[in-house]
């Protein structure tokens, strides 16, 4: 009898230490699980889940646990396969799952958010490109251009717009070309008369006739060059030796240097001198390094283009009569394809 007793009695305690250790490694699993879902190592938290799941088969929280980790890694892979909508529906999931960890189903929230704030990103992005295509339809170059710089801007902050870095470069390459060709038409030809109005007679057919030699300036402070017409007066030069004046009855030219002291973006001093200009702007162009706005004011044509360098500006503004564009226009022409900055 004794001996009976003894034996279930050691089969007791054998079934106690069994069920101790399975209930170890139930929790062991179960915590390590736990704490890989704080690092957000949802693979491995699935892993542990499992093992706690198979240590007690019928666990509802090991279970829960198992399927909230082994949906946000599913999710997690649809989003950097970029099948959103799939990623989105896997989020929900677990948002919705009943009796699952509030700190995974909040990190599911942000996950379903991010992509949200992402997909309207994308559809604002595509929005604006359709603007600016049609407003290049419409020759509206300026103002598509304008829009296109702005469009850079976003997309250089945004991660998730990178591809459309090579898209947003064609459309400036297309309108840099469109641009090229209306400021050489502008130079060559009446800024704002209807190609309907009869050519006025010119007053001094030799002066157009007359071929145009040129003289090099090089200013010796900012280090930038201009050819300018032989036949103009040279002003005198000013103490600070920044630039220098040519002029006669009816076209001026001044060539200038100075420094970028206030440390200013090409973007700000652009939009100062658009502000300064009262009368319509007849045309404008900004490029990465330099500017270019002509416009008439009180019957003369002013011409004015501008370099930015991050230490050093150079500029040349040029101004004469609306009714000799056809004299002036090709000179403006020949001193802006050669001017030669310092300004880079």
């Amino acid at each position: 009898m004794k001996t009976r007793f003894t034996y279930l009695s050691v089969c007791a305690l054998c079934i106690s230490l069994l069920t101790s250790c399975a209930n170890s490694d139930y929790q062991n699993a179960m915590d390590k699980g736990i704490a890989s879902l704080g690092e957000q190592n949802y693979h491995q938290a699935s892993i542990y889940f499992e093992v706690a799941s198979s240590e007690q088969e019928n666990d509802k929280k090991a279970n829960t646990y198992f399927k909230q980790a082994s949906q946000m890694e599913e999710a997690i892979n649809f989003y950097e396969q970029e099948e959103y909508l799939s990623a989105l529906e896997v989020f929900e999931a677990v948002v919705n799952l009943d009796d699952g960890l509030q700190t995974v189903q909040s990190e599911a929230q942000k996950w379903k958010m991010t992509i949200l704030e992402e997909q309207e990103e994308l559809a604002s992005t595509e929005e604006e490109i359709d603007t600016i295509n049609h407003l290049i339809s419409a020759e509206e170059y300026t103002n598509a251009l304008e829009q296109l710089q702005l469009l850079n801007m976003k997309v250089e902050s945004e991660d998730t717009l990178t591809d459309y870095e090579n898209e947003l470069a064609n459309l400036t390459e297309k309108i840099n070309e469109a641009l090229d060709e209306l400021e050489n038409a502008n130079a060559s030809s009446s800024t704002n008369v209807p190609e309907e109005k009869p050519v006025e007679p010119k007053e001094d057919p030799t002066e157009v006739e007359e071929e145009v030699t040129y003289d090099t300036y090089t200013n010796d402070r900012f280090g930038f060059t201009i050819e300018y017409p032989s036949n103009l007066n040279v002003g005198s030069p000013p103490a600070n030796r920044d630039g220098l004046n040519f002029y006669n009855d009816e076209l001026e030219i001044t060539a200038s240097g100075s420094h970028n002291s206030l440390d200013e973006s090409i973007e700000t001093i652009y939009q100062q001198a658009l502000n300064n200009i009262a009368v319509p702007i007849a045309y404008d162009r900004l490029a990465d390094n330099w500017f270019v706005l002509s416009y008439v004011e009180n019957g003369m044509i002013v011409y004015v283009k501008f370099f930015y360098g991050d230490d050093i500006f150079n500029r040349f503004i040029i101004t004469y009569p609306e009714n000799k564009q056809d004299v002036y226009g090709p000179v403006t022409t020949h001193i802006s394809d050669t001017f030669i900055p310092s300004a880079r």
